[in-house]
């Protein structure tokens, strides 16, 4: 009885700490979201119960300076999930860490996640087609909102900069980095669905997907060949040393 315990507690340590758990919860919650939204389902009646609430509130004369403006404090935020902002971050990021270690991988780790956020977002806002906040159809040639564009370019992007900039860094480092990077993509989300501009399940996909994509990524980082530069640079040098060495024949002989 005892060794039959003892095994079920075995199997249950296992499985909380399988690699596969984090992200097979982000498929599943991705696919719930997604099935709502297509079905009409439970989910979507919430959000429009939520976007009623934020939107009084954010109309109101105490709260409307909030997102009044293209300088108003919420749109500046969504402007940080812009591609125009966060994709250069992580592009220089990449570079910079790319230059400094002499490694190729920072490079292949930004393009990575930059293709997989394309692969997946757009297809899925044009088969999807839903509808933003406040609209009942699409206009000709419109992307739909699921799922937010902003919100998943944010996770991408600020998720794989704090990680390229705290690899080999001290756990607290890297959890301190974690947890700004969550606080800005929180904003971001927040402050899309004050501004009107997407149901509140549109953003948390947003997330789902962003996390999914940066732990594919970092995950597959493993498989590249590490300091591909550093690599060459090396043959160079040992072609350098054995041509020296044949000289060195020579002049004796």
């Amino acid at each position: 009885m005892e060794q039959t315990g003892a095994a079920a507690a075995a199997r249950s340590a296992v499985w909380w700490r399988s690699p596969w758990l984090v992200p097979g919860g982000l498929v599943a919650l991705l696919a719930v979201l997604t099935a709502n939204v297509l079905a009409g389902g439970p989910l979507v009646s919430l959000d429009r119960r939520i976007r009623a609430t934020v939107h009084a509130e954010a109309t109101s004369a105490a709260w409307r300076w909030l997102a009044s403006g293209r300088l108003a404090p919420a749109q500046v935020i969504t402007d940080l999930g812009s591609a125009k902002i966060a994709v250069p971050v992580l592009a220089v990021t990449a570079l910079a860490v790319a230059l400094r270690h002499r490694s190729l991988p920072p490079l292949l780790v930004a393009a990575a996640g930059g293709a997989l956020l394309a692969a997946t977002v757009i297809p899925g806002k044009i088969l999807i087609a839903r509808p933003g906040p406040g609209y009942s159809t699409l206009a000709p040639g419109a992307w739909g909102d699921f799922p937010s564009g902003h919100a998943s370019t944010a996770g991408v992007c600020y998720g794989l900069t704090a990680l390229l900039l705290t690899a080999g860094g001290s756990h607290a480092l890297r959890r301190a980095a974690g947890a700004v990077t969550a606080g800005v993509c929180f904003l971001v989300g927040a402050a899309l669905v004050w501004c009107d501009y997407h149901w509140v399940s549109d953003v948390v996909a947003g997330w789902a997907l962003a996390a999914l994509i940066v732990w594919v990524v970092w995950r597959a980082r493993r498989r590249w060949p590490p300091g591909a530069w550093r690599l060459r640079e090396s043959r160079t040098a040992e072609r350098d040393s054995a041509l020296t060495g044949h000289r060195a024949e020579e002049h004796d002989g």
